[in-house]
């Protein structure tokens, strides 16, 4: 009898202890499906920040040092400065020396060397010996020597007739045949043959005929003496 109250208790207080777990389980039991999300959100949640936007606030903006120029102007190019440039080129033609004229075209009272001639075929052009003597135009010479009074001279054909003769000149750079450009240097200034000092006797002819220089620059916008 005892036997038999002793087991029906132990199998009672078994019972009751099933039900107490089979009751208690479900409440504590984890759904990963619905935990995940519910994390993450959480985490989401963490690193937010939040902003409050308050009235008559200024907001200053940073540059990170980075500043804005206008476009420097492009400096205006100087052509440098050349033969042409020195002795004023014009429509192609230029001063073959920059100095004064000392003996004009035409006839002259008294020659002023003997043994020549009292007209003047040309005109002088005064400067100091060494200077540079230019070519008046583009061409090609087709004299370069010694020659009488003329001493060291140069005639460069132009074209159409028209030639140019330097004389008295102290040293030459050209050669018969050679082209040269206007305002190329020819030679220098100098008083070799029939001479009473350092100049140029510069000569235009037309046709083979001498004439006045002057006029005859002019005409091409170029101005001597």
């Amino acid at each position: 009898m005892s036997i038999r109250r002793r087991a029906s208790g132990a199998l009672a207080m078994a019972f009751v202890a099933l039900l107490a777990v089979t009751a208690t389980v479900p409440a504590y039991a984890v759904n990963l499906d619905s935990a995940v999300p519910a994390v993450q959100n959480a985490a989401r949640a963490e690193r937010a920040q939040s902003l409050k936007a308050v009235a008559g606030a200024t907001i200053t903006v940073q540059r990170d040092g980075y500043t804005s120029a206008a476009a420097p102007k492009p400096k205006a190019v100087v052509p440098s400065q050349t033969a042409s440039t020195i002795t004023g080129i014009s429509r192609g033609w230029v001063r073959p020396e920059l100095g004064r004229i000392s003996s004009p075209f035409g006839a002259r009272p008294n020659a002023p060397v003997s043994g020549v001639s009292s007209f003047h075929k040309g005109a002088d052009i005064a400067a100091v010996c060494g200077r540079p003597v230019y070519a008046a135009a583009a061409g090609t010479v087709v004299e370069a020597g010694y020659k009488g009074s003329y001493g060291n001279w140069i005639l460069i054909d132009h074209g159409n007739g028209i030639q140019t003769g330097y004389a008295h000149s102290s040293a030459l750079f050209v050669g018969i045949g050679q082209h040269v450009s206007a305002g190329s240097r020819i030679a220098l200034v100098g008083a070799t043959g029939s001479a009473t000092g350092c100049h140029v006797h510069f000569e235009t002819r037309i046709g083979g005929t001498p004439v006045n220089p002057v006029p005859f620059m002019s005409a091409r916008g170029v101005r001597i003496g």
